[in-house]
């Protein structure tokens, strides 16, 4: 898959942005890949009270620009912070744009008066209606006429991204809800500076031009500024799952499980790819020390189910199985102490397949002992271990759901 799509080089990112402002872009735009390039910071911060506060001070500092792509982003205590800040920045003549997906946040039904307040300020709102085969076209509040979109169907927009002046570069598994705020959901975000940024610009103007958003030309420079990678700089590269064949994620998850040797922790609230989980298996039976890090109770209990089916053979393979008390809600993986992934993706077919994702794949030793002290050794300190499931009924019922979990 990936031969098939040519890797862009940091040079080449402007170039592939003016295209995008230049003409229409079909869904095919969107499949892009990028060769490695550097952060010169990146941080892994752990649970809403830590990333929310910084995450708000750095849009707050903008003066060039603001651009959110974000699956759930509704009113409430967080939701509410935000919009203040957004609005703010907006009325200061900041340019503030805002990619948000219908089935997360809901912008034209229950969260309508959030979201027109935005508008009212100046946002730039596009929406992904994934699961609208007609709907309205252009951004909201732009009185565009309804169209169809049976190219856009199932392909929900699951993607938390945050950039501020083409500089600071936010990815994670969280939206901007309550629930990740007060702690009932466990989740991080990774804060990025340095050339890497611009990968994840080009990933939202994609997203943005796609929907209908309009941007000058004429802003390239100050959306794309001369970053240097540091004095030390960390190789990274921002990893792009858009609906079609390329799906850059789902390979790069592929490779940490089967080249793991001495260490895996593999982080995600929703494991029920069977091939996936048959290569965690074999990790562990190479000898490596892995640690499965999921939710004691997932929310989605349907996948829970299907999950739990593969128990058994994930122990008898080695791995350590650690149930988080809270709902886990964390998207990581951290192999051989080296290579950090972390974003959006989940293991189950929808974010390997069909969903749009966006991970962030850092190579250093650094990093990956940071995520184990702010992460791992943590989480798995309070965690319990997981169990076999012994009823003949519950059994019976998780085989059911797995069999089915390439449908959940």
């Amino acid at each position: 898959m990936s031969g098939a799509t040519p890797l862009l080089a940091d040079d080449r990112l402007v170039e592939r942005a003016e295209r995008l402002l230049s003409g229409p872009v079909a869904l095919p735009d969107l499949a892009v890949g990028f060769s490695e390039s550097t952060a010169s910071s990146a941080e892994i911060l752990v649970e809403g009270s830590a990333f929310y506060p910084p995450m708000l001070a750095d849009i707050a500092s903008a003066s060039s620009s603001v651009h959110v792509n974000q699956f759930g982003f509704r009113p409430g205590e967080i939701g509410d912070r935000f919009a203040d800040v957004l609005v703010a920045k907006a009325q200061e003549g900041v340019p503030v744009r805002l990619v948000v997906d219908r089935q997360g946040s809901d912008p034209e039904g229950g969260a309508r008066g959030f979201y027109e307040r935005l508008v009212g300020a100046g946002v730039e709102v596009c929406v992904v209606r994934a699961t609208k085969p007609r709907s309205a076209v252009g951004p909201l509040g732009s009185g565009g006429a309804t169209g169809w979109n049976l190219r856009g169907v199932g392909h929900i927009d699951h993607r938390k991204v945050v950039l501020v002046d083409g500089r600071i570069g936010w990815v994670g598994g969280a939206g901007i809800e309550d629930h990740f705020a007060d702690g009932r959901f466990h989740d991080l975000f990774v804060r990025v500076e340095g050339p890497v940024v611009a990968q994840l610009q080009l990933v939202f103007l994609g997203a943005f031009r796609w929907l209908g958003g309009t941007v000058d030309p004429a802003s390239l420079t100050v959306l794309f500024p001369r970053l240097e990678g540091g004095a030390s700089p960390i190789p990274a590269t921002v990893l792009h799952n858009a609906p079609g064949r390329y799906r850059p994620i789902t390979e790069a998850i592929t490779r940490l499980l089967d080249q793991a040797t001495e260490t895996l922790d593999v982080v995600n609230p929703y494991v029920t790819d069977r091939g996936m989980i048959r290569r965690i298996e074999r990790a562990a039976r190479r000898g490596a020390r892995v640690r499965l890090f999921v939710p004691a109770k997932a929310n989605n209990w349907a996948c829970a189910a299907a999950q739990h089916h593969h128990h058994p053979a994930l122990l008898d393979a080695g791995v350590s199985i650690l149930g988080y008390p809270t709902m886990l809600h964390a998207k990581a993986f951290v192999r051989d102490g080296e290579e950090v992934l972390a974003g959006t993706c989940n293991l189950e077919a929808w974010s390997l397949r069909r969903f749009f994702e966006i991970d962030l794949l850092l190579r250093s030793k650094a990093v990956a002992a940071q995520f184990d002290e702010r992460f791992s050794a943590p989480a798995e300190a309070v965690s319990s271990p997981g169990e076999r499931l012994t009823g003949t009924k519950d059994r019976a019922r998780a085989a059911a759901f797995a069999f089915l979990s390439p449908l959940l």
